[in-house]
């Protein structure tokens, strides 16, 4: 299992649809797909970024459901964050600790982009509605956060960690990267 994490407008969706164009055998799995899923039909949310609100303990729990329900067919991208800014504040892992005995990681890809263009980003995107829009301060602020993670996480797994930087009217570039490091794990 390969893991792509990255900040919110980093542009992880648009990067994976591309990749997912030119190798279309690999299977792309969205933790927050499953997680609001789960939360949904128990009725726990409305919308997918309620569940960074609802009590911490709910969230493990929705977690460790979340990690129960994954599987790795080989050839498999995990889209996650590496950490999730809780509302009203904190933070907590993106990957709950059961998943690392769950699965073989291959590596962690981190893609990320100049914070002004995240910011413009996430003010285009309007499928999100529900999303706070955060201040330069705090993007950084999950930036730095994300890479400590990423390195604890791939400190625990022994596996490598890769950046991609997803410039402005460069997805194609970013693509290629990513192209680039799934051939090199030999997919």
């Amino acid at each position: 299992m390969l893991v792509v994490m990255g900040l919110a407008g980093a542009g992880k969706t648009s990067i994976l649809n591309g990749v997912l164009k030119r190798k279309p055998k690999i299977d792309i799995i969205n933790y927050g797909d499953i997680a609001f899923d789960i939360a949904l039909k128990k009725k726990i949310v409305k919308n997918r970024d309620e569940i960074l609100s609802i009590p911490i303990s709910n969230h493990l729990e929705l977690q460790d459901k979340v990690v129960s329900k994954l599987e790795d067919k080989g050839k498999t991208i995990l889209d996650t964050h590496a950490v999730l800014r809780r509302s009203p504040s904190g933070f907590i892992a993106g990957l709950h600790p059961p998943i690392f005995e769950k699965f073989k990681f291959e590596g962690f890809v981190f893609i990320d982009a100049d914070t002004n263009e995240i910011i413009k980003r996430k003010k285009a995107d309007t499928t999100r509605t529900t999303r706070p829009m955060i201040s330069k301060e705090k993007i950084d602020e999950d930036r730095f956060l994300s890479k400590l993670f990423i390195s604890n996480y791939a400190t625990r797994t022994g596996s490598p960690i890769y950046f991609i930087i997803n410039k402005q009217n460069r997805l194609n570039d970013s693509i290629n990267e990513f192209i680039k490091i799934i051939e090199f794990l030999g997919w």
